[in-house]
């Protein structure tokens, strides 16, 4: 499982440099505490690729998720996105496949690089989702 993860750990890392990604650094409350790395990669106007691995503190500690951000509206001075994709928990001998839906709001607390995400992931129940995380340009 510790090679799996350095290799996709790798892979966000070495995707960054050759498809113009943005990796991503998150942190906060996704069944149990979390930290994780993730990958953007704008394909349209509006419409980015999203990718990554988080561990948290929960029964099953590797998330694994993909999905897309679509552009829904500004917030004040946050542009407001909603994100939707599929997620799986992996841990305790099984790995678990469900959906993910939030709303990410960039620019928060009027920082450039740094956005808000809130939601839920539907993996056999409803597990709570609230992050914070850091573009690293």
């Amino acid at each position: 499982m510790k090679k799996l993860l350095v290799l996709f750990v790798l892979t966000v890392i070495v995707a960054g440099s050759a498809l113009a990604m943005v990796p991503e650094v998150i942190g906060g409350v996704r069944d149990g505490l979390a930290i994780g790395i993730m990958a953007e990669n704008p394909m349209a106007k509006g419409v980015s690729f999203r990718f990554g691995a988080e561990v948290n503190s929960g029964k099953q500690p590797v998330i694994l998720f993909a999905g897309g951000k679509f552009y829904m509206t500004n917030f004040g001075a946050s542009p407001m996105y909603l994100g939707a994709g599929a997620v799986a928990y992996n841990g305790d001998s099984k790995t678990d496949f469900g959906a993910a839906i939030s709303a990410v709001f960039n620019r928060a607390f009027g920082v450039e690089p740094m956005f808000a995400e809130i939601g839920i992931d539907v993996v056999n129940t409803a597990r709570v989702q609230a992050q914070l995380g850091y573009k690293l340009y």
